[in-house]
């Protein structure tokens, strides 16, 4: 019998399995041979299986042991959240459970494909969803648990640590990389109504907290500004009182925007501002405005400072309304003031009667008596002071209604400074979080002993409605940003502040670089970027786009299936062209739901895909994650099917006088066998021509 696995002497066939496992079945010298198109197929020992643990499987120790028992060339240890009652995860294991995984690995010569993160870290850029907002601490918590995890794997010889991405939210109908459909419609869809009614988040990028939503379905009123025909640009633009231009994105230039007068209402006038307003003036501003951090303006983004800039202009007229009154009310109570000190004075030598004759034919005092006609039987100092706390109560509501408007414009004007769509606020969490662990897995592959190749950090697209970074093109860039920010960090003296902390202006202040590599060229640290953070692709995760694939008028489900495997397919190349991949998950499902099953058993093609990266030359690590089928059928599929599936060969020259066993045989007969036999068997078996005195059977 010959497995098509990679280890063939020149006398005998070699596997990573103990010896004689298959009983009577003999190993066969013969030539490789591959049902597989490709001109080299598939082995045995390129095909991984991914393990677990947990109450439910057992250790590593005891899944990895079942797994080499099943055949498995290489392995992925998938971790769980240790922290809790249950002792798991990557810290659970010490110096001894490593030592043993290694020599269970070196034993049985396999390797350890992949340490895979559990699969609580939904993110790296640190987004909380029950706080609504980014959270540097809970980012630091992911952080620590992907460097535990590549920690562990420098320790046991493994590659690629896996961690799912998920990064933000965000609208499927407004991305790049969902092209229209031939009937103007798009390619894909979250849910039927989300081009008209998508929520869109926007962020501070101060404290990381979301401060708003924008809904595409709302409708935004803005003041109707005065327009000219601007020649240069052929557009109409705001202009001043002067019918100068005024530049757009500055927000102080727009206040001298003039509102036009609707004299028969006797009112300003307004206009009503759609989603598609928005994306209109994003184009403009885009070819004519560019932003200090080189991120393009958003249609959110400028929907919010339109909200923005009408409440700033609310709260500086308030202040102007209160404040053009503040002058007067200021010198009249300066003047009755000095009216107190004079008639304060008369008092002592002069009758009332005369203070009152005096006040009204002195024209310095004549306009105060007028305020006091009928009061005679007062003192007119008496009447004056009760004028002067008028007047303070007076300039008391004007300076806390005028200045709690200035400052409420101020704070307006401050927050609109510092409010980013959510996209730009977390790719740069993310790419600085990969940085990090990649920088760590980079300090981790150079220090461990035992670490065989690079280890490196694997970002692995997620479901599609889990956000940023499932989708293919998401990914690359994820991974090329963090490469880039990994560059960045190794090559700058300073950068800036990792604690956030400001200077007066609210910018950033600069520190020294901790990660700073004085000795590291620019292209020795991009080549060390390339190392350390690559992709894990998971086909399945990837053909669950089907159930947002929108399908065509009148297209049929088989017609469309056509089309999607057409879009896998180019899927695929992208991804092997964009140097991003080290990794991949190997499993199937059926109509786009999360579901493990083999190659073969779904409905996506997966086999093509796998032997159009072999083909290219794709040297990275496979591993099954199809354990679905295990508790239907019995152990064993996860590997059985994925072998048989890929077209890796099983022949004999003899078998029962046959033509050799199927993959059903070898299911049955060999990888269910989870555990060594406690007895002896096959040809080790004693003859039943001997016994011993007792009669009592040697095994």
């Amino acid at each position: 019998m010959e497995f098509g696995s990679g280890y063939f002497g020149e006398e005998k066939l070699y596997h990573s399995s103990p010896v004689g496992f298959f009983g009577d079945i003999p190993f066969e010298t013969m030539k490789s041979h591959s049902e597989s198109d490709i001109e080299q197929p598939f082995t045995i020992s390129e095909i991984g299986q991914s393990v677990t643990e947990g109450s439910r499987f057992g250790t590593l120790l005891k899944t990895t042991t079942d797994a080499i028992r099943k055949g498995a060339g290489a392995i992925e240890l998938s971790t769980q959240m240790g922290g809790g009652a249950e002792s798991v995860g990557a810290e659970s294991y010490g110096k001894d459970a490593r030592e043993a995984l290694r020599d269970l690995a070196r034993a049985n010569e396999v390797t350890f494909a992949s340490v895979h993160t559990p699969a609580n870290i939904g993110n790296m850029s640190g987004y909380n969803p029950q706080e609504r907002g980014f959270n540097d601490e809970y980012r630091k918590t992911e952080i620590e648990e992907v460097k535990k995890a590549i920690q562990f794997a420098a320790d046991v010889g493994a590659e690629a640590v896996v961690v799912h991405t998920g990064e933000f939210q965000r609208d499927m109908s407004s991305q790049p990389w969902n092209k229209m459909k031939q009937d103007g419609t798009w390619e894909f869809l979250s849910y039927d109504e989300e081009p008209g009614r998508a929520i869109l988040y926007l962020v501070d990028d101060r404290t990381g907290r979301l401060v708003t939503d924008v809904r595409k379905s709302q409708v935004v009123r803005e003041p109707k500004f005065k327009k000219a025909w601007d020649e240069s640009q052929q557009r109409y633009r705001w202009v001043d009182l002067d019918n100068k231009f005024l530049k757009e994105d500055d927000p102080d230039a727009l206040f001298n925007r003039v509102p036009e007068w609707d004299s028969e209402h006797t009112r300003f006038r307004t206009e009503r501002l759609t989603w598609n307003d928005f994306v209109d003036r994003a184009k403009v501003w885009n070819k004519y405005y560019h932003k200090s951090d080189g991120n393009p303006w958003t249609p959110e983004e400028l929907y919010f400072r339109s909200q923005m800039e009408t409440r700033i202009l609310q709260s500086r007229g308030s202040s102007l309304y209160h404040g053009k009154y503040y002058d007067d009310e200021l010198k009249e109570f300066k003047r009755l003031k000095k009216a107190l000190e004079f008639y304060e004075k008369l008092e002592k030598n002069m009758p009332v009667e005369e203070q009152w004759k005096l006040m009204r034919e002195d024209p310095h005092t004549r306009q105060i008596s007028s305020m006091f006609l009928g009061q005679e039987y007062k003192k007119p100092t008496e009447i004056i002071k009760k004028a002067i706390g008028d007047k303070e109560r007076s300039l008391r509501y004007i300076h806390e209604a005028s200045s709690a408007a200035d400052a409420n414009a101020e704070e307006t004007y401050e927050t609109l400074m510092h409010v980013v769509p959510v996209a730009h606020y977390a790719r740069s969490q993310t790419s600085h979080s990969y940085a990090e662990a990649g920088i760590y897995a980079m300090e981790r592959t150079k220090m461990s002993k035992h670490a065989k190749k690079d280890v490196y950090v694997a970002p692995e697209n997620i479901f599609p409605e889990m956000g940023y970074g499932s989708h293919p093109d998401e990914l690359i860039e994820l991974v090329k940003d963090s490469r880039n920010k990994m560059v960045k960090l190794l090559t700058s003296p300073v950068i800036d502040d990792p604690h956030k902390r400001r200077d007066q202006k609210g910018n950033l202040i600069q520190v020294s670089n901790p990660f700073y590599k004085q000795d590291l060229s620019r292209d020795e640290a991009e080549k060390e970027a390339y190392d350390h953070i690559k992709a894990t692709i998971d086909v399945q995760h990837l053909g669950m786009w089907w159930k947002h694939f929108q399908p065509l008028h009148n297209e049929t489900v088989e017609q469309k299936k056509v089309r999607f495997n057409k879009w896998y397919m180019g899927q695929i190349e992208n991804l092997q062209k964009s140097g991003i991949m080290g990794h991949v998950h190997i499993v199937d499902s059926v109509g786009g739901g999360h579901h493990h099953l083999p190659p073969g058993q779904g409905m996506f093609p997966v086999k093509e895909a796998l032997e159009y990266l072999k083909k290219k030359g794709y040297k990275g690590t496979m591993v099954s994650e199809a354990w679905a089928e295990d508790s239907m059928f019995g152990a064993g599929r996860q590997l059985t099917e994925t072998w048989r599936n890929l077209g890796i060969p099983i022949r004999s020259s003899g078998y029962g006088g046959g033509g050799g066993p199927m993959w059903t045989d070898i299911h049955h007969a060999y990888a269910r066998a989870m555990q060594s036999p406690y007895f002896i068997f096959g040809a080790y078996s004693p003859s039943n021509d001997w016994q011993m005195w007792s009669q009592i059977p040697m095994e």
